[in-house]
């Protein structure tokens, strides 16, 4: 069933559980304490992830203002747990027992309704949450409503379509990456939907820390580094199929892995790597990435990955699938080596693996798109307008 029905048919649920859950939750929600804060985040979890860096960047900006967050998706992993409980003026709390059942989903939400419309002008801000959307046609009138959309999934029945249903809703909508913005008009455009709704279309881009450019030496064997999450989307197969193709063939090259994604590695490939695991710190990450040279990234789709930026910002070569969202920032032969064939699989390795050989051969080659990737960053991914302009939204009013 596609996105789109299931969204209707909830909300149908919803309406006819309005009465119910009036008379049943409405009371708990009065008892309930109100928050001094004025701003509630929906986020999906607390496990590790490019987003959830993100969300936290979204929280550390504004360290002094109070903010309540909740997660509304069971985390496979604590990675970033205790980082989120503990920002600065944040009260944090797992809902995701309460959203996952459809049952209690329902009264979940119109409690949660019932609890904020208890606070007048206030903000609610939701990224990776279906739950948020639930949320939005029962929120009083004068709450201001912020949706911040990491990518689109391209047919994927993602977020994209809850967003769709709900953009009447939506006071703006947060994107990062150019490719994305493009698609929504599309979409708006396919769906009849006018165009004085992209207004409400915002571009924030997101910062990283740019630490004093090193000078790298590029000496054997060239450290290839793949970091983040696993699934489908990441194709970490292929960056298994390249790193045996890399130990098959004697390459001077050697592959760190960092994060949730070991499952998809081969045992072979496991014995020869470095792996770090789960890395919750960023400056330990920050390390990791100022020892290794290459940041390779074989992704389907997604838009500009933290990873990648984060990359660049130590000088660490990207060697990436040509997507619209890298398109954006890289350019192959300049600040990065771009992977065309992204839908052929075996292209993706083959071009991968010459990629590869092409630094091992060309040291000058490593120092210009080392230097260049820097440069690159320290110009465009700086924290100040990131913080500056999630402020500004925010906290006005």
């Amino acid at each position: 069933m596609h996105n789109s029905t299931k969204i209707k048919l909830f909300r149908i649920l919803l309406r006819i559980s309005y009465w119910p859950s009036l008379l049943l939750v409405y009371p708990f929600a009065r008892l309930k304490k109100k928050s001094t804060a004025s701003i509630f985040f929906f986020f999906d979890r607390y496990s590790l992830g490019g987003a959830q860096r993100i969300h936290l960047d979204i929280l550390k900006a504004m360290p002094e203002i109070p903010k309540d967050v909740f997660f509304t998706r069971l985390s496979p992993n604590r990675a970033f747990r205790e980082e989120f409980y503990h920002s600065p003026a944040t009260s944090c709390r797992d809902i995701h027992f309460w959203c996952d059942n459809l049952f209690f989903r329902l009264f979940t939400v119109h409690y949660l309704c019932f609890y904020l419309n208890r606070h007048r002008r206030c903000t609610v801000l939701g990224a990776n949450s279906t739950f948020f959307y639930d949320m939005l046609p029962f929120l009083r009138k004068d709450t201001r409503r912020i949706e911040l959309l990491h990518n689109f999934t391209f047919g994927k029945k993602g977020m994209e379509f809850f967003g769709l249903a709900s953009y009447h809703s939506l006071d703006f909508r947060i994107i990062y990456d150019e490719f994305t913005r493009e698609n929504l008009r599309k979409q708006y455009e396919e769906y009849g939907i006018e165009k004085r709704w992209e207004d409400r279309i915002l571009f924030i881009e997101p910062g990283v820390d740019i630490p004093k450019e090193k000078i790298r030496q590029f000496e054997d064997p060239l450290k290839i580094v793949c970091a983040g999450r696993g699934g489908a989307q990441k194709r970490i197969h292929l960056i298994n199929r390249i790193a045996e193709e890399c130990l098959n063939r004697s390459l001077p090259v050697e592959f760190h892995f960092a994060g949730t994604l070991l499952e998809e590695l081969s045992p072979e490939v496991k014995s020869y790597s470095v792996i770090h695991g789960e890395v919750r710190d960023p400056g330990k990450m920050g390390e990791i990435l100022s020892f290794c040279d290459i940041a390779l990234l074989t992704s389907a789709y997604e838009g500009f990955p933290m990873f990648i930026k984060e990359a660049m910002a130590h000088g660490c070569i990207p060697v990436a699938t040509a997507l619209p969202g890298n398109r954006m920032h890289l350019a192959s032969n300049e600040n990065s080596l771009l992977i065309e064939a992204v839908a052929d699989e075996n292209s993706v390795v083959i071009e991968g693996l010459e990629y590869i050989k092409a630094l091992l051969r060309d040291r000058a080659l490593c120092q210009k798109l080392s230097h260049e990737a820097y440069r690159y960053a320290a110009a465009h991914f700086t924290r100040d307008i990131f913080n500056m302009k999630y402020r500004e939204l925010l906290l006005s009013r």
